[in-house]
């Protein structure tokens, strides 16, 4: 299982809390009975509700938590409430870790605002039960859904200011800055906290990749809402979940929706972009090696012409959705490049294999194919240029004249065969 957040109007302790309950319970591993057990063990005495909300016309979970004059609470105090939890088997090694994890980086955050060490940060609202409940209860409810990814969009912070126990700051929080240090945020036009310093602490130790929704085949849905109503947008986090896939049309039933004969793929792909105007020829060739070794499925340039009539290339890179993010990251660490265009694409793929075949030059290795279409079969193979490359200059040979010599020993026509695959 894979899930993917929406996070176009922040995230919340509470927001995120709810969409992964209501996740939970359409897979039947946990419910509001377990997350209540979990409060008891953590705090006994308190209360949790759900209570079915409408924002924008979207359904959603909307979490309270209660508790009676909430004293204010240390990191250690957290730490051993955490650990009794643990200890009494209510929460799992793997969920207890992830929630110190997320309250360790919170107390950074807040021991770096405040000027004082770790140990003596005080936690003011972190310290309340609603935010101890949400953090513990959001990983308590991540470890039953076991995700091996976890994506989401990047971070809407919200505009203006706020008011709490230190006076009115701006938005986002002093804690907040601290914790988003490296995550994709944007302002948003909405006013008020959209990201908080528990969602933003969650998102920091939930989320795996930042990006839109990846290839994927969605099963379910859960909402979690905030409080606040926003003007012409729904308060929510949207959480879906779903089975990963590389393949958006392998199936027999999609490959005959896209008119394609079998034994094709449709391969979902996201095509990167910059436009380069100060970087060597030398420069370029090596990046676009380097890329490649990356895992890259293709990287190309192309001449352009930028403005002020500056001659120019477009470097392009095929790659797995999956990979995009990082993808981007290297094409801009390696070009000093300040954008990198992406938009998804799907390329179709026939099918072929690699084989080593014996020739007079030893082992050489091969690519093959099979094409079959209503009107003829072709089948080929092409000996791979590295190998070929290889054994020219080692027999001071001409490649072209290699080449052919490999393809005809083989016995094979290359006649109708691609000119690249």
């Amino acid at each position: 299982m894979i899930l993917h957040a929406d996070f176009s109007t922040g995230v919340s302790g509470d927001k995120l809390l709810g969409a992964l309950l209501e996740l939970c319970e359409h897979c039947g591993v946990a419910g509001l009975s377990d997350l209540e057990t979990v409060a008891a063990t953590l705090l006994p005495g308190i209360t949790v509700q759900r209570e079915r909300v409408i924002k924008s016309g979207i359904g959603a979970s909307q979490m309270h938590i209660h508790e009676q004059d909430p004293p204010s609470r240390n990191w250690q105090q957290i730490r051993e409430m955490i650990a009794t939890a643990a200890g009494t088997g209510t929460l799992s090694d793997n969920a207890a870790k992830l929630a110190a994890a997320v309250f360790s980086d919170i107390a950074s955050a807040e021991a770096r605002v405040h000027g004082v060490s770790i140990d003596h940060v005080h936690f003011h609202e972190i310290g309340a039960a609603d935010s101890i409940i949400d953090i513990v209860g959001c990983c308590y409810l991540l470890d039953k859904l076991a995700p091996t990814r976890f994506y989401a969009t990047p971070l809407a912070l919200g505009n203006g200011t706020i008011k709490c126990d230190h006076g009115e700051l701006a938005v986002p929080a002093p804690a907040t800055v601290q914790l988003i240090k490296g995550l994709p945020v944007f302002a948003s036009e909405h006013l008020g906290e959209l990201t908080t310093p528990t969602g933003a602490a969650l998102a920091a130790n939930f989320i795996t990749n930042w990006e839109p929704l990846p290839c994927m085949r969605p099963t379910m849905v859960g909402f979690g809402a905030g409080t606040m109503n926003l003007p012409g947008a729904a308060n929510v986090v949207r959480v879906i979940a779903g089975e990963p896939t590389e393949l958006s049309g392998s199936s027999d039933d999609l490959c005959q929706d896209k008119g394609l004969e079998d034994g094709f793929t449709v391969q979902g792909c996201t095509l990167l972009e910059t436009n380069i105007d100060h970087l060597t020829p030398e420069a370029l060739a090596f990046i676009c090696e380097e890329l490649l070794k990356e895992g890259a499925f293709d990287v190309w340039q192309e001449p352009i012409v930028m403005k002020k009539g500056r001659l120019a290339v477009c470097l392009c890179v095929l790659c797995a959705a999956t990979a995009a993010q990082t993808m981007s990251q290297s094409i801009s660490a390696a070009t000093g490049s300040l954008g990198v265009r992406s938009r998804y694409v799907e390329r179709t793929i026939a099918p072929r294999k690699k084989v080593v075949l014996e020739t007079s030059f030893g082992p050489v290795p091969f690519k093959v194919a099979d094409i079959s279409s209503p009107s003829e079969s072709v089948s080929w193979l092409r000996p791979e240029y590295e190998a070929v490359a290889a054994l020219a200059r080692e027999h001071n040979l001409e490649f072209v004249k290699l080449y052919d010599r490999l393809v005809r020993e083989q016995g094979r026509s290359f006649r109708d065969a691609p000119d690249s695959l």
